[in-house]
């Protein structure tokens, strides 16, 4: 079987991690990926390293979809795949656009709803991109339960047979272990985006008044040079090292050199870097929001605290680096939970059925 896998963000994140496992994973199954993603982007250098397909476009404007779904149609006419599969919006867009006899089996993956969060100018245009997408798509998948409760409270959900929830598989490289001797107390590792919400980490340090307490923050973004303000604002810039944007690896060694990993986002489907540090064996304190939730049991497997609360982040930081204990146990049982639920071997099983149904229901719908 071949796949053709679309990734309109190709920026370090969540996103190109799933993918990326998804397709080695596969691999192992006789399922050839070929990768489609921004132009000259960190998963589009990453997926031509690994020897798979790889081709650029620019996913940049919204308003040239019509010229990008030409060009990845003239692609799939090229390479033939069995089934196209769409991670995100961005990427199902195109697709969405094309003739359904032209086009082979689509599989749209959601990887979190974000439309709600838009401005209420431009939020009911981008449902109704979405429900394009999830009307033109063969099989749908969310990546969590909290998602799969949305769609339905949003009337997405038409044939649910047509959906299915699969949490993500995730592995750690080789040699991934925390560091004996941390070099740093909390680290951070995401997106310098509203999304993140990472103008709440120098207010959470400057909440917890503790000087000797440090913070390293891995990510790029629109948002650095108001962070970089805000610290020096706070008078907590001694305390907090800007690592930058960096390789999965690279920023997987900057977590492990931490003793807390901390999220304060203010929405997520299910945050990938919450699962690593899980898997990690970091306790975690995140923003009790429906996707961490659906992570963390509070007080089992992390702690939560309101996003827009600095200093119950810092309450539950301070709890965590004075009670070693309570650390230890916490990590303990999320590295359990994530184990068992983000396994590699069950994505790859539940994406081999949603291609074989994919494919029979574009036959089936081939006509339209």
């Amino acid at each position: 079987m071949r796949v053709v896998h679309i990734m309109g963000d190709g920026n370090p994140g969540g996103g190109p991690v799933v993918v990326e496992t998804l397709c080695t994973g596969m691999l192992a199954s006789g399922v050839e990926p070929v990768i489609v993603t921004q132009t000259g982007s960190y998963f589009f250098e990453l997926a031509r390293a690994k020897g798979w397909r790889t081709f650029g476009v620019d996913f940049s404007r919204r308003k040239d979809a019509f010229q990008v779904s030409r060009e990845i149609l003239a692609l799939l006419e090229r390479e033939a795949p069995d089934v196209v599969h769409a991670h995100g919006g961005r990427s199902a867009l195109p697709i969405s656009l094309m003739p359904r006899r032209k086009r082979p089996a689509f599989v749209y993956t959601v990887h979190g709803f974000h439309y709600d969060k838009k401005r209420a100018g431009s939020r009911q245009f981008f449902k109704l991109m979405e429900k394009l997408c999830i009307a033109r798509a063969d099989q749908i998948v969310v990546v969590g339960k909290a998602d799969e409760r949305f769609a339905h409270n949003e009337g997405l959900v038409g044939d649910p047979r047509r959906w299915s929830v699969v949490h993500n598989g995730l592995e750690l490289p080789a040699g991934c272990t925390i560091s004996q001797q941390p070099a740093f107390d909390v680290a951070f590792v995401g997106r310098l985006h509203p999304q993140k919400n990472p103008l709440a980490l120098p207010a959470i340090m400057a909440a917890m008044k503790r000087p000797h307490v440090t913070m390293v923050i891995v990510g790029g973004g629109e948002l650095e040079p108001a962070l970089r303000d805000s610290c020096r604002k706070l008078g907590v810039d001694a305390q907090i090292t800007l690592a930058g944007a960096k390789s999965r690896a690279d920023a997987l060694a900057l977590m492990a050199q931490a003793r807390i990993f901390v999220l304060p986002s203010l929405w997520e489907g299910v945050p990938i870097s919450v699962v690593e540090a899980m898997k990690m064996g970091l306790p975690v304190v995140a923003s009790r929001i429906p996707g961490n939730q659906e992570l963390i049991r509070e007080g089992e497997t992390g702690l939560l605290a309101s996003p827009l609360d600095p200093l119950e982040f810092a309450t539950h930081i301070r709890s965590l680096l004075d009670t070693p204990d309570l650390a230890r146990s916490l990590a303990r049982n999320a590295a359990s939970f994530a184990s068992m639920t983000f396994s590699i071997d069950r994505q790859v099983s539940a994406y081999l059925r949603i291609y074989r149904d994919a494919i029979v229901q574009s036959g089936s719908s081939g006509a339209s």
